[in-house]
């Protein structure tokens, strides 16, 4: 995400600094699945829904054509995506929640029957009741289109250092003067947070909550025509399944430990977890099972407590904006990067309203967070199930 405004910001003419705590695409943006899920949850407030889909939909046109403006194919596939229910209840909500979905304006999603999904869908086991389609959704690959905006955010002469902790934000007198980098003053006028989860570190009147996920990766296969899929097994919702281009399966979610806030950040991978995520294969894929998996890792998201972004000014604060919070950033990194960079080039001016992301409906306000939790149990938290 960062990475993404500073590249707008340079495009359009301003001088930035990024600083990078570790490498480039080592955090949030490099260990998720890489899929681009517009309407991610089960979601059933219609106002919620409509305002998700306007930044959704902006974000997909811009998607498009980056390819061509960053001079680098970072793999996007619009290859659809699933909301699998596997019991005849469950089918029934997913058919209600897609009637509520179009009374809010969706006219892309569409509810199809268990023999619809698997004609599309082959490779699924039997025994799916239908499932909550959107055939523009897909997947890139996050580390390409990462390194293709650092890339581009150079050619505008965009200076980035890697292995550059920021200690602090510097604040005088209700103004950003700049930050402070392994205990070197570097003055800025405008300062943008855009740590995700980390982002509490150095701006802690916001609450975003860090939320650890597992995923694995297996050997390469020959296209199976697979989508991105959200359902749920054994209680756990889960985002699994995205092909890369060279063929390897990336699927994760499946008993990810429920944990203490502070050891959300920990990136170490426990065998239930790679036995949980492994049986996905088995579960979803049985005709699968023989693929052998190769690679595994653990990566950290932002929530908030009302599951939407904060994005803008911080209060009281002049110059200094906060773009975190993201729990599905790969549908929103074009258009957050466009919106963040007009509001501090255009003198507060965005082309779409950041008001449904004002940070200051958290501004130094308490969330009773459950502990510990994982995804399910945010979920269930947030009233999304």
């Amino acid at each position: 995400m960062g990475l993404s405004i500073a590249y707008r910001i340079a495009e359009g003419g301003c001088d930035v600094t990024v600083f990078e705590q570790r490498n480039i695409a080592s955090g949030s943006s490099g260990r998720n699945g890489g899929q681009i899920i517009q309407l991610d949850g089960r979601d059933k407030d219609p106002e919620s829904i409509a305002r998700r889909l306007l930044y959704a939909k902006e974000n997909n046109k811009i998607l498009d054509d980056l390819p061509h403006e960053l001079g680098c194919d970072f793999e996007l596939n619009r290859c659809g995506s699933f909301d699998v229910a596997f019991t005849d209840e469950e089918a029934e909500e997913l058919n209600n929640l897609v009637e509520i979905q179009k009374k809010a304006g969706d006219r892309e999603v569409e509810f199809l029957d268990g023999e619809e999904v698997r004609r599309l869908f082959p490779v699924l086991r039997e025994g799916v009741c239908g499932a909550r389609y959107r055939p523009t959704d897909g997947n890139l690959d996050p580390f390409k289109l990462t390194y293709g905006l650092a890339m581009a955010a150079k050619k505008h002469k965009a200076k980035i250092f890697t292995h550059s902790k920021v200690d602090k934000i510097l604040i005088e007198n209700g103004e950003v003067l700049g930050v402070s980098v392994m205990g070197k003053i570097v003055k800025a006028k405008w300062v943008v947070n855009a740590a995700n989860a980390w982002a509490p570190i150095l701006t802690p009147e916001i609450d975003i909550l860090p939320l650890r996920q597992v995923a694995m990766l297996t050997e390469p296969i020959a296209p199976i025509t697979p989508s991105p899929i959200e359902t749920v097994i054994d209680g756990d919702v889960i985002y699994t399944t995205t092909q890369t281009k060279s063929g390897n399966i990336i699927v994760g979610g499946l008993r990810t430990q429920a944990r203490f806030r502070s050891d959300h950040y920990r990136e170490d991978v426990s065998p239930e977890e790679i036995q949980g995520s492994t049986s996905i294969i088995s579960r979803l894929f049985p005709s699968l099972s023989h693929v052998n998996i190769i690679r595994t890792w653990a990566g950290t998201m932002g929530f908030t407590a009302d599951g939407l972004p904060c994005i803008g000014l911080l209060p009281d604060v002049r110059g200094l904006v906060i773009a975190a919070g993201f729990s599905n950033g790969m549908a929103n990194v074009a258009i957050v990067g466009k919106l963040v960079s007009e509001l501090i080039l255009c003198n507060g001016k965005t082309s779409l309203p950041l008001d449904p992301f004002d940070p200051s409906r958290f501004y130094k306000k308490k969330v009773d967070w459950p502990e510990p939790y994982n995804y399910t149990v945010l979920a269930e938290f947030l009233k999304k199930l």
